[in-house]
This record gives C-alpha cells, structure tokens and sequence, in this order.
C-alpha cells in the first residue's frame, strides 16, 4: 500500500471533527439525564476535548519477503522487548517525565511545573494505568480533567464510540491480556502559551504494550507479541467557573503499529499474534510520526 503520513490527512487535526464529536456525546448526554428527570447542566463548549471523528491511522509496518519458517525470530517471553525497538525504551510511568520548568509567557516556572505533572498524571492514567489499560475503567482518567469534559468524555465510553475514545485511552481488545512486565515509554512534552493565554502543554509519547502467548512457541518474532501505539495530545489549563476550571485535553491524533487489525479498527489494542491475516516478518519504530507502513486492508 502507500506510505501512510500523519502530515498528510489534515481531517485528524481539524478542531471541527472534535467539536462535533463532542457536541454530539453532549446531546446524548442531554439525552440521558431528560429520560432520568434530571435537572439539565451546563455544558461547557466553547473548545472541548478535540477527538477526531475518523478512525486512527491503523499501521502495520512494510514486511519483509521470504519463507515464513525462515523469518522467525526467538521470543523471550520474560524480556518480551528484547529485539524490538523499544527495547530501550523507560519502563512504566519512568518513560512519562517532564522537562525542567522555567517561565512561559506570564506563567511563573511553579505553575508551568505545575502543569507539567497535571498532565503527566494524565498520560500515565490514559496509557499505562492498568484499571483503564486492562480493565477498562477510565475514571482514574475521567477524574483528572475539569467537571464539564469529563461529562462530556465520559459518554465516548458507551461502547457505541469506541473508536474515537481510542483517542483519549488505549484499551486492549477482548480475549487478550497484557503480560506482567510494564509496558516501555519515550516521549516528552513542552509548555506554551494557548491561543486564549491559556497555558498550554502538548505531549508527544509512544508506548510499547507487551502481551501473554498460551503458546509462545509459535510465534514468528517480538513483534508478534508486542503492540505499540503514538499519541500526541494537546492539554491545557483552564480558568473559570466550577465546571471550566482544571484541565482539559483539547487536540489528539495517534497511530497503532504492529496490531491486530480487527481490534484497531474497533479502537482496542491487540497483539499481531491474534490476526493470522498479518503477514510475517513484521517490524516496527514509532521514532518518528512518517515511517513507511502498510495500513491495515479495508
């Protein structure tokens, strides 16, 4: 297939695909409390969690040519990593750290540290923190963010938007679990100032997800059994009343690289190993945001 480019599909970073993601979940969540005779809330607006209404860039690397016997590779199911480009990788939360704070526009460097660990906090819950990862309970996420998107987030996880919710968690696939190391991280983040003067930090992380085999055995490589994913997001802190005030995740775009693709496309993650449809051979590096891939067919 062709070369698949972040860059080059402008519709993952258009703010209006977010607003009416979002401006949707509103309704049903207006929906939802007339049915329960609730009083009505306020719904704050004006620029909500950005969740583009398009399905990710689902990626499986360029294979590799040749006799699949001939191509594969040994599996240490206690260093799943081992092999892989994220073998390097920090493991856990070690891989989720912040820069130095120093000042950014009137922001003192105590409140961009502050910031910093806010949304540190809020990448670690969403991609690593096992109650969401595995589970699939996103409150510990939910929680983080300021009332009103956390309302309006909440409705993308009632099974009916799960691909859009892949935006805002990663959640594995049904009938798979993660193994028992940590999953690897690389990234950073970088303070600024909004368009609004708000304070700004956008977040580029990718992370590496290594799942359990009954029957290791049979697998052709590492990337058979390790999932990696790359999210950049935007948060930002807002001012306001009770319902504005704290954080708010304002853009996303991510890829899936080495899944399974019925899962992907369904927004959940899982490993190559569980889509025999996947050739062999597979390899993978989410280093940088336009590498050479082959998406998922269909």
């Amino acid at each position: 297939m062709d070369e698949y480019r972040i860059e080059d599909h402008p519709d993952l970073r258009d703010p209006g695909w977010s607003r009416q993601a979002v401006r949707r979940a509103e309704r049903e969540a207006r929906w939802r409390r007339w049915r329960s005779r609730r009083p009505p809330r306020r719904f704050w607006v004006g620029s909500a969690i950005a969740v583009a209404a398009v399905l990710l860039a689902w990626a499986v690397f360029a294979t590799q040519g040749g006799d699949p016997a001939a191509g594969r590779r040994a599996v240490d199911v206690d260093d799943p990593f081992a092999g892989t480009s994220a073998a390097a990788w920090a493991n856990g939360e070690a891989g989720v750290v912040a820069p130095a704070a120093v000042p950014v526009g009137s922001f003192s460097a105590e409140e961009v540290a502050g910031a910093y660990e806010r949304v540190r906090r809020a990448v670690v819950a969403a991609r690593l923190d096992r109650r969401v990862v595995q589970d699939r309970d996103v409150e510990p996420l939910l929680s983080l963010f300021a009332p009103d998107l956390r309302e309006s987030v909440r409705t993308l996880f009632d099974g009916r938007n799960d691909g859009e919710a892949a935006l805002v968690a990663t959640r594995v696939a049904d009938g798979v679990r993660l193994a028992g190391v940590e999953p690897k991280a690389r990234g950073g983040m970088e303070a600024a100032v909004g368009p609004s003067g708000e304070l700004v930090v956008r977040t580029d992380y990718a992370f590496a997800y290594a799942f359990a085999a009954d029957r290791p055995e049979e697998l052709r490589g590492p990337e058979d059994l390790v999932a990696m994913t790359r999210f950049e997001v935007r948060y930002s802190l807002r001012e306001g009343g009770p319902g504005v005030a704290g954080l708010w995740a304002d853009e996303s775009a991510g890829v899936f690289d080495s899944v399974a693709c019925p899962a992907a496309r369904r927004g959940f993650l899982a490993p190559a190993f569980t889509d025999p449809s996947l050739p062999p051979g597979l390899s993978f590096d989410v280093g940088s945001p336009s590498s050479a891939s082959d998406g998922c067919p269909g």
